[in-house]
């Protein structure tokens, strides 16, 4: 109850709890904070695993660039053992967050030109859930540019219309997020996923690596980091708007509080980046990883990848 953001966990007179999900934002800190794992929430393996038997399915993994450091190996022997698991394709979220970038990039410089005084800037579908049920205020700030996970489901259908979409990510809030894009069918934890390849006896250290038929950039992939998104969006907002950013990392009682705040008596600020989970998605309750160590391995991810302003259309 104490974890729970937005006040959704109570106990009756016999002392049962409840969750009211009329204040739920389906962010799953009560899952990763009850010690007992009495918590728990319906997983999609088992259709996601009739899908990968059938031979007349095309199944596509969309894997979030929180899942570095989640498994031995590689990034690339992952995209193998995903492969053997029985994914036609792989295709890496990032590519996603490059649009989001470009596109949330313009929405703040036109905001900015028409006197708004902030946005706020978040791919996390757990923070637009609070912002409908317990931060009205600031709905009128938040950026109407779409996630990393929609532009990629969007890509991708209209590259292979027959496929079945399935996003493999660090985040209980993107099956509600899911629900409401015809594009994104299925979505998988990496906890999930890894429970898939234990089951099937696949070591992804040991898979054969393969590559990314598309590849992103380092703005793209630093979104799962605390502060991604917000150094994403400055990168190409370059002079053409003051940009006074700040972060929100992770949402509880009292940054709630604090975004009210924000938006009835204003701040110093007019980029508001909010993450739900402390630390971005790498410290997501799907993930397996530790969160600290999940982030240098996204950093050096980064490094390896081209900069978006030298791809600009």
């Amino acid at each position: 109850a104490e974890a729970c953001p937005g006040g959704a966990i109570s106990k009756d007179e016999s002392g049962k709890e409840h969750i009211d999900p009329e204040k739920c934002i389906l962010c799953g800190k009560c899952l990763q904070s009850c010690p007992f794992g009495a918590v728990v929430e319906m997983s999609q393996m088992v259709d996601v695993l009739k899908l990968l038997a059938d031979e007349n399915k095309k199944v596509v993994a969309m894997l979030a660039p929180a899942v570095l450091g989640q498994f031995p190996g590689t990034i690339n022997n992952l995209i193998g053992a995903l492969k053997k698991l029985g994914f036609a394709d792989v295709v890496e979220v990032a590519i996603g967050a490059d649009i989001t970038t470009r596109k949330e990039a313009a929405e703040f410089i036109e905001k900015m030109e028409n006197g708004e005084k902030m946005m706020t800037t978040s791919c996390c579908p757990a923070y637009y859930k609070a912002a409908d049920l317990h931060i009205p205020e600031i709905k009128p700030f938040v950026s109407h540019t779409r996630t990393p996970m929609y532009y990629t489901a969007e890509l991708l259908k209209q590259e292979q219309p027959e496929c079945t979409a399935v996003f493999v990510g660090p985040c209980l809030a993107k099956r509600f997020e899911a629900e409401n894009d015809p594009n994104v069918d299925y979505v998988l934890t990496f906890e999930e996923i890894g429970a898939m390849l234990v089951a099937s006896g696949i070591n992804v250290a040991d898979c054969e690596p393969q590559e990314f038929a598309k590849i992103s950039c380092a703005q793209g992939r630093r979104f799962p980091v605390s502060g991604g998104v917000a150094g994403a969006v400055a990168s190409l907002v370059e002079g053409k708007a003051e940009f006074k950013p700040t972060a929100i990392n992770g949402l509880n009682k009292a940054s709630i509080k604090l975004l009210k705040q924000y938006a009835t008596k204003g701040s110093d600020f007019n980029m508001i980046e909010v993450m739900c989970c402390e630390g971005g998605c790498v410290a997501g309750p799907g993930c397996v990883a530790l969160a600290k160590k999940s982030a240098i391995m996204v950093e050096n991810y980064v490094k390896t990848a081209p900069d978006l302003k030298d791809k600009q259309d």
